[in-house]
């Protein structure tokens, strides 16, 4: 019995030997060329990943102005990564300090190459830009002041009918020597050339105060605010009526608007009411602002817009007995007691 399962065991190894023999080799040698085929490609991906992209020669940017730089490195497939960095050399703003890697170096296309760019001298006052270029003071200023915590910002401009060249600064606030010590936000009157500026003239019919006070601020369009005593169909505290008008005019156009105020009562916490100043006449709309100070001191900014002067009014709600102070350049002008 014992034999026999031998017997078995032996036919069916010869019978494995011999099935190698007549089909197995090229089953073999087909796993095998596979298997080299397998490993050619992944060394072919592999030396492909390591050759990368065409080789270029970096180029010489330092001393040269950004736009040239930004120019050459895109010519070479470059990419550039920008660094800003005050220099004690007045009147290089914008221009190449360093560069990273260093001209003549053998780079893949599509690096990064560090630029290094002069912002100018530090400043601690301001500089005087009349007769320039907004546009040029506009981009030395961002190179100058581009932090989150910058000291100077530009406003939106005003733009005068004028001889000069269009684009061209003819005045400035605050003026030239300001200390920089604190935030400063810099408005500048500009040349529109022979053409006369056009503005879109908002609606202020059924706006509150502090909605009213918003517009302002960004509207080029004088309002003289007046008052009267709400009736019963109006809703105190908002502008009933105003001028008609196109829907544009010439900046800072002077439209009348009516405003609804309710019946004082002694009981009254609170003044709604029309603030005015009679101010010199200005050449181009200058910055004001209308602060509200109450009886403990703690000062509140209501309005900061552009005017061109004479009659002054701006409508208001403080709590009684709040001084409301005007400013005018920056410099206090005037007060009143709201009792």
């Amino acid at each position: 019995m014992k034999n026999k399962s031998l017997d078995k065991v032996r036919i069916e190894c010869e019978k494995q030997v011999d099935g190698l023999r007549n089909g197995g080799a090229p089953l073999l040698v087909t796993i095998i060329l596979t298997f080299l085929v397998m490993i050619a490609v992944c060394l072919g991906v592999f030396f492909a990943s390591v050759q990368g992209s065409e080789q270029v020669m970096v180029p010489n940017v330092v001393g040269k102005d950004l736009t040239t730089a930004l120019l050459q490195l895109q010519d070479r497939e470059l990419y550039p990564k920008i660094q800003l960095k005050y220099s004690d050399l007045p009147g290089q703003e914008g221009t190449i300090l360093e560069q990273d890697p260093k001209d003549g170096a053998i780079v893949k296309a599509y690096q990064r190459v560090t630029l290094t760019v002069n912002r100018g001298v530090m400043q601690d006052r301001m500089e005087d830009y009349t007769g320039s270029d907004i546009t040029e003071v506009r981009t030395r200023l961002q190179l100058l002041f581009s932090s989150k915590n910058s000291m100077v910002t530009v406003a939106s401009p005003v733009y005068a009918k004028n001889s000069a060249a269009a684009g061209t600064i003819l005045a400035q606030y605050p003026e030239e020597g300001t200390m920089l010590t604190t935030p400063t936000v810099i408005r500048f009157v500009v040349s529109a050339g022979d053409q006369t500026e056009t503005v879109e003239v908002p609606s202020l019919t059924d706006l509150t105060i502090n909605q009213v006070l918003r517009q302002m601020e960004t509207s080029k369009v004088v309002f003289d605010f007046t008052s009267h005593i709400a009736s019963d169909s109006e809703k105190a505290g908002t502008i009933t009526k105003q001028q008609k008008t196109a829907s544009e005019v010439e900046a800072f156009t002077r439209i009348s608007a009516d405003l609804a105020v309710a019946e004082p009562k002694e009981t009254d916490t609170s003044v709604t009411g029309i603030f005015s100043y009679d101010a010199p006449e200005y050449p181009y709309a200058v910055p004001m602002q209308l602060d509200s100070r109450d009886e403990n001191g703690n000062t509140t900014v209501l309005v900061q817009f552009a005017h061109p002067g004479n009659t002054v009014t701006v409508p208001y709600s403080v709590s009684k007995n709040s001084t409301l102070i005007l400013s005018i350049l920056g410099e206090e002008k005037y007060r009143m007691l709201i009792q």
